[in-house]
């Protein structure tokens, strides 16, 4: 059985008041004890024993068990790392191929893989759970409008385009525009202003971050997850640089 810290915490310093006042007790009648003297003073040693040794005992457990945490905190990050450099460094690559390459139609293609690398690690990256990486690019015309392009993670309905003009096209062409980010971590308990989720969608938390790379602003990639808390704000920098690398493709 489990017992929780403050529990143990006052079961051990009774423990240890105890045994106190136990050996405190077996060293009077041991004073003054005609016979079975010898168990007296044994008893008020084991007492003692158990007085000095239950905090002591209580002490190492804690410092085991932080030092177990603090490991523990240490391999999560390094494996954070190694799957980063696995997603990552296939991106780069690509780009780099991409650069590299002589012809015209070979470069789109790899530009075009390298781009929905980006959306997978995207989505098998950033947040928990059942996650989807969008790529949002502008159509041609008046007003302006976001359509989703690209896909990759969950499988779920399409997201319908963001037009200018409207309180969410509003909202998302000025994060494009001044390049910050659109962040909600569960629009259940604190919807983000004037963003909708329309249905069938059933998301619950999201980030939206710029696809530009200099003034030239070619979309938005969005990642959502169904759980709300499942994307969290420290999730936004990783999707930022993939939407980075998506922009570096596209241009």
């Amino acid at each position: 059985m489990r017992i929780a810290p403050g529990a143990r915490v006052y079961l051990t310093t009774v423990i240890a008041l105890v045994a106190v006042g136990v050996a405190s007790w077996c060293g009077m009648q041991a004073g003054t004890a005609r016979a079975g003297r010898q168990w007296w003073t044994l008893g008020a040693v084991a007492a003692s024993v158990i007085a000095a040794g239950v905090p002591a005992y209580e002490q190492v457990r804690k410092e085991q068990m932080r030092s177990r945490a603090q490991q523990a905190a240490i391999d999560a990050a390094v494996a954070m790392r190694v799957a980063m450099n696995d997603g990552l460094d296939p991106i780069v690559r690509q780009l780099g191929r991409a650069a590299t390459t002589p012809g015209r139609q070979e470069r789109a293609a790899l530009r075009e893989g390298a781009v929905a690398m980006a959306l997978d690690s995207a989505a098998h990256l950033a947040g928990s759970g059942r996650v989807r990486a969008c790529l949002f690019e502008f159509a041609p015309g008046t007003p302006r409008v976001l359509v989703p392009a690209q896909y990759s993670g969950r499988v779920d309905d399409p997201l319908e385009p963001i037009a200018e003009g409207t309180a969410e096209g509003d909202l998302v062409f000025g994060m494009i525009r001044h390049n910050q980010h659109l962040f909600c971590p569960d629009l259940d308990a604190g919807p983000l202003p004037g963003w909708r989720v329309p249905e069938p969608q059933t998301y619950k938390s999201f980030a939206a971050v710029p696809v530009a790379a200099g003034p030239n602003a070619f979309g938005m990639l969005m990642v959502d997850a169904l759980d709300g808390g499942a994307i969290g704000r420290a999730d936004v920098p990783l999707i930022r640089l993939l939407a980075g690398l998506v922009a570096i493709a596209l241009a």
